[in-house]
């Protein structure tokens, strides 16, 4: 499949645009500042598929003889390796005695470089075709499955942290996982993917200054274009750097219900000023779970973009990694108490 079918004709240019940043989010490309947790190097290991391909993943260096937890860290949909991220690390702060791991996606090395564009032209032909939620979260399962066999250095406890994309993949592996103890979701949004993309295409469109007229077409545009992803499926089908049978796992995904599935502690936040997903789904999701008993925990910080940046474009990223932390920390306390 050639690069060049990334895009797909009759998609409006504004709509081309707003989607091309709700799905190319990363998780959290904010902060500029690196932190202690980031002295280490990570350790690439990798291991194979059912067919043939290896899975490429990375922990930071155990400490010592003492058994550890794993703090699963999860990005979100851009095609990067996560391990030349400048700025992942600082999630380590969320478990500091933990050996973080990272996983690649499906054809994805460390020998990809690193970029920030929406636009780039030298992802691998195999990531665009097997790239989806599902293939993320069976890789996550085999490298879990691997790390039972080897990973001689854990205690058996695993902590799962996730954002935008990486949160959906967090909510599918936490219940298959029986090691799971807790689960950190952020920047996550409503119940249908659909609503997030349709959300982020208003912003544009207001910010435009289109007519009611013209919104109210190009959004039956996108709906449509999303309707025919979902129909057909085809990986060979690729558009803005995903196949038809990306878009079809992410229109299909229903966050309430993986949520209800999730037995463990969780924490989830979100900026109230998301420019990228559906905050007042969100807000509605959580009133609902939470009205039906779940163990989960919401944070919504007022004025904060999906970033954690403020008006002035000023990273809070550090803050809300600290209510992370603090949060996970009274989880654990409670939990060696029982």
């Amino acid at each position: 499949m050639s690069q060049n079918r990334r895009t797909t004709a009759g998609w409006p240019a504004k709509t081309l645009s707003a989607i091309a940043l709700v799905t190319l989010i990363t998780l959290l490309a904010v902060a500029d500042n690196r932190s202690a947790a980031e002295s280490s190097a990570l350790v690439h290991y990798a291991v194979p598929r059912l067919d043939g391909t290896e899975i490429s993943y990375y922990l930071t260096p155990n400490k010592g003889d003492n058994k550890q937890p794993i703090l699963l860290i999860l990005h979100g949909s851009d095609c990067n390796s996560i391990a030349n991220h400048p700025r992942i690390r600082q999630f380590e702060r969320v478990a500091t005695d933990a050996v973080a791991l990272y996983v690649d996606k499906y054809g994805i090395t460390t020998e990809l470089p690193w970029s920030e564009s929406d636009d780039r032209n030298d992802c691998p032909e195999v990531y665009l075709e097997r790239n989806t939620l599902n293939q993320r979260v069976l890789d996550i399962l085999r490298v879990v499955g691997e790390l039972r066999r080897t990973a001689h250095w854990w205690d058996g406890k695993l902590f799962i942290v996730g954002g935008s994309e990486g949160a959906i993949v967090a909510e599918s592996v936490a219940p298959l996982v029986p090691e799971t103890q807790s689960l950190i979701i952020f920047g996550f949004g409503g119940r249908w993917f659909e609503n997030d993309v349709l959300h982020s295409v208003q912003l544009s469109l207001n910010a435009d200054g289109e007519s009611p007229q013209a919104q109210a077409a190009q959004l039956e545009t996108v709906r449509d274009l999303l309707a025919g992803a979902l129909r057909d499926r085809d990986p060979a089908k690729n558009f803005l750097g995903y196949s038809h049978a990306w878009w079809a796992y992410m229109l299909e995904f229903d966050q309430l219900e993986a949520l209800r599935r999730v037995h463990v502690p969780v924490l989830a936040l979100q900026g109230s000023e998301d420019e990228y997903v559906d905050v007042a789904g969100a807000r509605e999701m959580m009133r609902e779970i939470r009205l039906q008993g779940s163990n989960i925990t919401f944070l919504e910080y007022d004025g904060l973009n999906h970033g954690f940046r403020d008006a002035e474009n000023r990273s809070r990223l550090d803050g809300v990694i600290d209510d992370m932390a603090k949060w996970l920390g009274d989880v654990r306390h409670r939990q060696l108490g029982r």
